[in-house]
């Protein structure tokens, strides 16, 4: 009879320590599987955020070259006013001086104003264009980011639920008999 109490005794806490061996296979899986979504998310997120920075450095390229043209426009600028100036000044005089000249040379700078300026245009689309897409990939990268974060506190929960398991799986062991 005390023998029989023992073997229930026995097995019941065989049933108790594979429940709890159960229960924390359950929380190490879905820590682990909680981790695999993280890294998979942190490799997104980081991928994103390269192609941003690489869309980014291309965006200032144009930026740069956008500025190179408008330099040359306002140059442009400049000397064909001074054509014209020369023009004006050349009429002034009752046309005495090669106003044709003076006219042509301001043309060629008028020519070279419309062509800078419209490089520079073309140029200044581009880095925005290529900036939304930066902007747009960084904004997809945080949300990865966010998302990886959440998985990793859910993980975290988790592998404390899995401890506390453990923790009462060594209690049992600790309170049997010797």
């Amino acid at each position: 009879m005390i023998s029989d109490m023992i073997e229930q005794d026995m097995r019941s806490l065989e049933e108790m320590t594979a429940e709890l061996n159960r229960e924390a296979n359950k929380h190490r899986e879905a820590r682990d599987k909680y981790h695999q979504q993280a890294s998979v998310l942190a490799e997104k997120r980081n991928k994103l955020q390269q192609r941003a920075r690489e869309l980014s450095d291309q965006a200032r390229a144009y930026r740069d070259r956008r500025d190179e043209c408008n330099a040359a426009a306002r140059d442009a600028k400049q000397r064909r006013e001074e054509c014209n100036d020369r023009a004006a000044q050349i009429r002034a005089r009752g046309g005495n001086g090669d106003i044709d000249g003076a006219r042509s040379e301001a043309q060629e700078h008028h020519k070279k104003v419309v062509e800078m300026s419209a490089a520079g245009q073309a140029n200044h689309e581009k880095m925005c264009q290529l900036m939304d897409e930066a902007s747009k990939l960084r904004d997809e990268a945080q949300v990865c980011h966010d998302q990886h974060l959440a998985c990793r506190a859910a993980a975290d929960s988790e592998h404390k639920k899995f401890v506390e398991v453990l923790k009462k799986i060594e209690e049992l062991k600790d309170n049997l008999p010797d």
